[in-house]
């Protein structure tokens, strides 16, 4: 498998293919809190062992996340993330939610009227 296969297939959701532990530690805390998470790939980028990724993603908050009780709030958000393949497994990731969406939609921030200049 290519590393771009490699890459989409975890986000298909097979997890075996973390080879790092804290990977795989962000991973279940990410799907304990949105079980039914789902993303698509929008752009798929790779060079050697790196492959970037720009998706969007949808779930619904029914775990714990970042201190913010279930609200059983569905939300969806972009994400941009880079991952390093090493050995058929993903050794390193960079992610980049829109968190600010994300916990807009959950209810956990609101976002205030800005004044212009």
């Amino acid at each position: 498998m290519t590393p771009a296969q490699i890459v989409q297939r975890y986000l298909a959701g097979d997890q075996e293919l973390l080879a790092e532990e804290t990977l795989r530690q962000r991973d279940e805390a990410f799907r304990s809190a949105f079980p039914d998470a789902e993303s698509t790939a929008m752009q798929v980028i790779a060079e050697g062992d790196l492959v970037a990724v720009h998706l969007t993603g949808r779930g619904t908050h029914l775990g714990t996340f970042q201190g913010c009780p279930p609200t059983g709030r569905e939300w969806s958000a972009t994400c941009t993330a880079i991952y390093r393949v090493e050995s058929g497994r993903i050794a390193e990731a960079w992610i980049n939610w829109d968190w600010l969406a994300v916990m807009e939609q959950l209810g956990g921030v609101e976002r205030v009227e800005t004044v212009s200049a």
